[in-house]
């Protein structure tokens, strides 16, 4: 229950392919968003966030194979974090190569308050994205009309956020 207006949050769960088309045209909008994601693979003091950012396979002599589904329905992956999506650095098609967000933890974390997280990163550990409606493609809207599915409190959806 959402505590500002004691609705039920609502949530589309969508591929991250149209999660990131989204948050483009937001972005191209000029307009910020909320974002929530775990936060494994994260340089805090610099501010960096990649999937290769450590070799746990050299050093602990171990993989993690796991896939974002399997990581989720078994609690090891979660939203953790929020975070303000800020910018997008698109390649000449318009394909993500990287995001940024500006995060709670003062400007002394990152650059000045800021990270950077490679689009590998973000398809991996991102969970949530709120956007205004004027962003979101019609087919996706019309979704918001079905009856939605009540999720229980202990849903890996509702996973502890700062």
């Amino acid at each position: 229950r959402h505590t500002y207006d004691g609705h039920n949050w609502r949530y589309i769960n969508l591929p991250i392919e149209d999660i990131q088309s989204i948050a483009i045209a937001s972005l191209k909008d000029n307009n910020k968003m909320y974002s929530s994601y775990d936060l494994p693979q994260m340089d805090r003091e610099r501010g960096y966030m990649d999937v290769g950012l450590y070799d746990y396979a050299t050093l602990f002599n171990t993989t993690f194979p796991m896939n974002k589904a399997e990581r989720i329905s078994t609690f090891e992956s979660m939203s953790a974090h929020a975070m303000t999506l800020t910018a997008v650095d698109l390649d000449k098609t318009g394909k993500p190569l990287k995001w940024k967000v500006e995060n709670s933890w003062g400007s002394s974390n990152g650059q000045n308050g800021c990270a950077v997280m490679t689009d590998e990163w973000f398809r991996e550990y991102m969970f949530r994205l709120v956007v205004e409606k004027k962003y979101v493609p019609e087919n996706i809207l019309k979704v918001e009309k079905d009856k939605p599915v009540m999720i229980s409190y202990d849903d890996p959806l509702f996973g502890y956020e700062e």
